[in-house]
């Protein structure tokens, strides 16, 4: 036996050893980690002040137009698709910490033109979907660095903790930001919300501003050899590539209802505060999702869990089409982002826990690729089927095609031994504080 298979077979003991329900808690002992943690979630507050102020604005200015909106929820997400892949190679090769300091820079600048833009009543739909495409390449050029900055961060064992810790952060601006963003904008418009956006944007540049621990490849072959070594180092460790595909289709099919998150709103009720109370719901739901899979007792990497929970995904999409009153929808868009966020954190986990720190930032550059970069792609063919089929047959489709994918994930894994082997974190253990 090779001296990494022995090194990756103590490591997948040391993971799945973490018996306790609470051992997901353990990355807080880390001062690097909480640093890390506290930064990305504050910047995750900050993006859905700024996704709901666009909402808002583009809502008003087009009456609440299903195209327009999806156009809009393109643009903003369109980055991922584009710029995912050479991000993760920025993330492998240069300072994580560098890449994000630059990134929330961008963030206070390009929020602050928005805000004042709409403050002087100079941002017509172009501009906000402008200013949209502007805040979501940075956030996208972040994303991949941010995600992999929690390796350098932690030891292995408190990895899989680390990276459900990241994701409850997340969700918790989910659940509390489109409910703050929705105050800002009644007290001063959405201008309010964009200049908060640029705020937090300074405070992430505080927090972030001690280094941190880092292991790092060196540049040796070309932006497209390291996008390729970086899928190939994906396929070779079991279930890596399949856990990207589940991802793929989720964000395609099982969750491009998100798009539409004030179309259904307006469906269900005339009064604007029904559009923060479905994303709250939705954040709601997320933050459940997450904690779910973070109760659950570690195990050796396996995407059956993610493709049961996408089959239960896929029938809750296709009730939400028929719903017209407010409470339902609630309780169907909380269910659909518990289950959605359950399928991604539990992918996200297995990857995290398969792939080694050299390919970390590619890899999870694919990981967002397959998820907030074809986020887009999904809304806006959800967008087009809702224009000349309606609600209801639109999401009906999308379910059945991601149902489709689960069903036959699961058949496809019945009866494969599952993986116990292929761990790949080897960060150097940081300083406990």
């Amino acid at each position: 036996m090779r001296s990494t298979d022995v090194e990756e077979a103590r490591l997948m003991a040391t993971v799945a050893s973490a018996g306790s329900r609470a051992a997901w808690l353990h990355a807080l002992r880390w001062g690097t980690f909480r640093r890390v943690w506290s930064a990305a979630t504050v910047q995750q507050f900050g993006y859905w002040f700024s996704s709901i102020a666009l909402q808002w604005l583009t809502a008003v200015a087009t009456d609440h137009d299903a195209l327009t909106l999806s156009l809009l929820y393109f643009v903003m997400l369109l980055p991922l698709l584009l710029l995912s892949l050479p991000a993760g190679v920025l993330a492998d090769v240069r300072d994580r910490r560098h890449v994000l300091l630059s990134t929330q820079l961008a963030v206070v600048v390009i929020s602050t033109t928005m805000a004042v833009l709409v403050f002087l009543d100079r941002a017509p739909v172009w501009a906000l979907m402008a200013g949209g495409f502007a805040i979501g390449s940075a956030h996208a050029v972040s994303m991949p660095a941010s995600q992999a900055l929690v390796a350098d961060t932690v030891p292995a064992g408190d990895l899989r903790g680390a990276v459900l810790l990241q994701t409850i952060g997340m969700n918790l601006a989910r659940i509390l930001g489109p409910a703050l963003a929705g105050v800002l904008i009644v007290a001063w418009s959405g201008a309010g919300s964009l200049l908060v956006y640029g705020a937090l944007g300074v405070v992430s540049l505080l927090v972030l501003r001690r280094p941190v621990a880092k292991e790092r490849e060196k540049a040796r072959q070309s932006e497209k050899g390291r996008v390729r070594a970086g899928w190939r180092h994906a396929a070779s460790r079991p279930p890596a590539a399949t856990a990207l595909a589940t991802v793929a289709v989720t964000s395609v099919f099982a969750a491009s209802y998100l798009a539409q998150t004030p179309v259904l709103a307006n469906l269900v009720s005339d009064d604007p505060r029904a559009f923060p109370a479905l994303t709250s719901s939705g954040g709601v739901g997320a933050l459940i999702g997450v904690l779910t899979v973070a109760l659950r007792r570690p195990a050796a990497p396996s995407v059956r869990p993610a493709a049961v929970l996408l089959v239960l995904l896929s029938g809750t999409v296709m009730g939400l089409g028929a719903s017209r009153v407010l409470w339902l929808s609630m309780l169907l868009i909380g269910t659909a982002t518990a289950l959605q966020f359950g399928v991604m954190t539990h992918c996200n986990a297995v990857i995290q826990q398969v792939i080694a720190n050299t390919h970390r930032g590619r890899v999870m550059s694919l990981y967002g690729l397959c998820w907030g970069g074809l986020l887009p792609v999904g809304g806006l063919l959800l967008g087009v089927g809702w224009h000349f089929v309606g609600p209801t047959a639109a999401l009906s489709a999308s379910g059945c095609v991601s149902l489709t994918f689960a069903v036959h994930l699961l058949t496809r894994e019945r009866g494969r031994p599952r993986n116990t082997t292929g761990a790949g974190h080897r960060g150097p253990a940081p300083e406990q504080r």
